[in-house]
């Protein structure tokens, strides 16, 4: 169980790109994201922004109808008995059940928008890991023993079945909070243009720290990616029944949960710093706009008490106020939950983005020899990247050969036993015999025919192998 080096302290996480760059990449993956969400839900797509629309226009309707019934509630006091009172009271009434109308509208709205995202997400993230499984199919055995490459599928599947659906949800969150927002700004202009502006500026500091520290969670998190698979790696030695003799045979648990805690301990400290620092600067920022809506509703009070609004305008205006910056708020938090969804989309479509092996061409495969049998021609073979025979990340390797010089034959009805020490090649021998990969110098020649030339179905026919799988 050895071949993983001891755990030393990383360098710092990359620094983040041009704020350009970021807008153009946030653009282009949310492009994309709608792509793949109405690939696998066009219904679910249009459901979501028609209830969106609605859900958007509701919330400033209501805020309006509260005004009025305020203000029929005041005129119906100041009425004099009779008929009049009776006719202002109705109409109360009736704002009073219209308003009831447009509170339970907004509550299916939330209701359906729930369900919508529930289904679009289910059948999203079925059609997401079947997609990354198929890329997976499509890929070379040089891909599954690259670590890199493995961080980029850990990468995208962890993501897959949650970032896509966040990031529509997100953008239909910007038009929704948009919209209402807009409503509440056609009522705030008709006190005060200047206070609404002021509302709504003061909510910016907050959100530029945020995204600031989305994106600093994000590198974090897919820099320590390497690291993060060699902890699941640890827990599942130490908590598998397949490991267990071998642990206890050697006494290896120590050790091993040694170098679990070290790394668990490096990856809390980093967390609780980023935590700590996103929660102080978000609460302080966060008071700003406290301190501005209060503000506000101050000189909101102090118009109403000198007569200059009614009881029914003081409370669209708060109501305005309030939800307002709240609709605001709520943009500013989608924009950035977009930018945060960009970030964690561009692990799944650089996971795509892996070149794919070209298909072989069907056809007649050339004869090199006239015989039956497996040749080897002056075979060498140095695994790409400097990765192992046994499928590690072990840099140590690099420009070694796995195999150099070999020629041999073995005729038609013969056997031949390859005995050696682990690492000698004799697992990379059967991987170039069975085409996994192509030889980095010589050929590899079966019944007289390039191993590279024949079609990849036809080969897999004529070779069976049984790998001798051990745990390390």
């Amino acid at each position: 169980m050895s071949g993983h080096p001891a755990i030393t302290a990383p360098p710092p996480p990359p620094p983040p790109p041009p704020i350009a760059a970021r807008i153009a990449a946030s653009a282009r993956h949310s492009l994309q994201a709608l792509e793949l969400v109405w690939r696998s839900a066009p219904g679910g797509v249009v459901a979501l922004a028609a209830f969106t629309l609605a859900a958007a226009a509701l919330p400033p309707f209501v805020a309006w109808v509260g005004k009025l019934i305020i203000d029929a509630v005041v005129a119906a006091h100041a009425a004099a008995p009779g008929a009049a009172r009776a006719a202002v009271l109705d109409r109360a009434v009736r704002l009073v059940a219209l308003e009831l109308g447009a509170v339970a509208a907004m509550a299916g709205c939330e209701r359906v928008l729930g369900l919508v995202r529930q289904l679009v997400g289910l059948r999203l993230g079925i059609d997401l890991n079947v997609r990354i499984l198929q890329k997976a199919e499509k890929l070379s055995l040089r891909h599954f023993e690259d670590a890199a490459f493995y961080d980029k599928l850990t990468r995208a599947r962890r993501e897959a079945s949650t970032r896509p659906l966040s990031l529509i949800q997100s953008n239909f969150q910007v038009i929704r909070h948009g919209l209402t927002l807009a409503g509440y700004v056609a009522l705030l202009i008709g006190f005060s243009g200047w206070m609404a502006l002021a509302v709504l500026v003061a909510t910016v500091p907050a959100f530029v720290a945020e995204a600031r520290f989305s994106g600093a969670a994000f590198r974090l998190r897919n820099w320590r990616s390497p690291d993060s698979r060699r902890l699941t790696y640890l827990e599942y030695v130490l908590g598998n029944d397949e490991h267990a003799k071998e642990v206890k045979l050697f006494g290896l648990a120590p050790l091993l949960l040694g170098r679990y805690r070290r790394l668990a301990e490096t990856f809390f400290a980093d967390d609780r710093k980023l935590a700590v620092r996103r929660m102080v600067w978000g609460y302080a920022l966060s008071l700003v706009s406290t301190g501005v809506f209060y503000g506000c509703y101050a000189l909101i009070v102090a118009a109403t008490v000198r007569g200059r609004l009614s009881l029914g305008d003081m409370t669209l205006y708060l109501v305005a106020f309030r939800q307002g910056q709240q609709s605001f708020q709520a943009v500013l938090s989608a924009l950035g939950g977009m930018y945060e969804d960009t970030l964690y989309m561009s692990n799944l479509f650089e996971y795509f983005a892996i070149p794919t092996d070209e298909v072989k061409a069907t056809g007649p495969v050339a004869v090199v020899r006239a015989e039956e049998g497996v040749r080897f021609e002056g075979v060498g073979f140095k695994y790409p990247g400097g990765v192992a025979a046994g499928g590690h990340d072990q840099r140590e390797s690099d420009g070694k050969w796995a195999l150099r010089g070999v020629d041999v034959f073995v005729p038609k009805g013969q056997s031949l036993a390859l005995v050696g020490e682990n690492g000698a090649g004799k697992t990379t021998f059967i991987k170039l015999l069975a085409g996994l990969y192509d030889p980095t110098e010589g050929r590899v020649l079966l019944d007289g025919r390039d191993v590279r030339a024949w079609d990849e179905r036809e080969l897999r026919a004529r070779i069976g192998v049984i790998f001798q799988d051990f745990n390390e």
